[in-house]
């Protein structure tokens, strides 16, 4: 049986409206969850007993989804996108800044819990952490929007404002084409951009760099053609790219 960690209950609260408004394949999805969170305090576990009735609803709702009943798998893979958007979108409000092919400028900020609603729309697979507590949502293969915290921005400042918007865009750039790193979370590996003060850097990060690297390198970027991947994408966008100790490094 699948377990997951026991949320607090405004959280799980939250848990249950982004679960409600996720989209379900199988028409019957919805009237299955409204009637497990119903039915969710009529006969509790041991073990849910002490539970607040929000968390207890989602403690019914994992144990369904571990069931092999009808639409437990779909169930499953919406709560683990629902998860996953509550464990990537921390902030309270972002910035939206769309891919430079995007028609879609000059968006307003945008709240963290509508963020979590488009994330869990698309999927964990469609919503990937940047640096900085950066998201990067990929809409379609060139229609994508980073969303940067508005903190993050107020703290990068002026001095560091143009390799902030570069970033950016390289993100962008990369997002739909490449696996980027959460180093956030320190669960998988990945293409890891930083927007330094002297330069913008893209390289491969890892939590155990040592499992993955041969003679001294990491094979999937260098052996394994990512590196050159990320440069070939970068500069058919007109950036100016050199290397530095195996990473990237870009200008205009």
């Amino acid at each position: 049986m699948q377990t997951e960690p026991r949320l607090p209950e405004p959280e799980a609260l939250e848990f249950l409206e982004l679960l409600k408004g996720a989209p379900f394949s199988a028409p019957y999805a919805g009237e299955v969850i409204d009637w497990l969170i119903r039915n969710s305090s009529a006969q509790p576990t041991v073990d849910e007993a002490d539970l607040a009735p929000a968390a207890r609803a989602v403690a019914t709702l994992w144990r369904y989804a571990a069931s092999g009943d009808p639409g437990a798998g779909e169930i499953s893979q919406r709560m683990s996108d629902v998860t996953h958007a509550l464990t990537l979108i921390r902030d309270d409000h972002y910035a939206a800044d769309p891919s430079p092919r995007s028609a879609h400028r000059g968006a307003p900020p945008v709240r963290g819990r509508d963020v979590r609603k488009l994330c869990v729309a698309v999927g964990h697979s469609r919503s990937l952490a940047g640096p900085g507590r950066a998201v990067v949502i990929v809409h379609h293969p060139h229609d994508h929007t980073v969303y940067r915290p508005l903190g993050a921005l107020v703290r990068s400042g002026p001095p560091g404002q143009s390799h902030e918007n570069l970033g950016r865009e390289v993100l962008a750039i990369l997002a739909p084409h490449v696996r980027l790193a959460d180093r956030r979370s320190c669960e998988g590996s990945g293409v890891l951009v930083e927007s330094r003060r002297e330069a913008v850097t893209v390289a491969w990060w890892s939590p155990d760099l040592a499992s993955e690297t041969g003679l001294g390198h990491a094979e999937p970027w260098s052996a394994g053609g990512l590196r050159s991947l990320c440069s070939t994408l970068l500069r058919s966008e007109g950036m100016t790219i050199s290397q530095s100790n195996g990473a990237l490094l870009v200008s205009r």
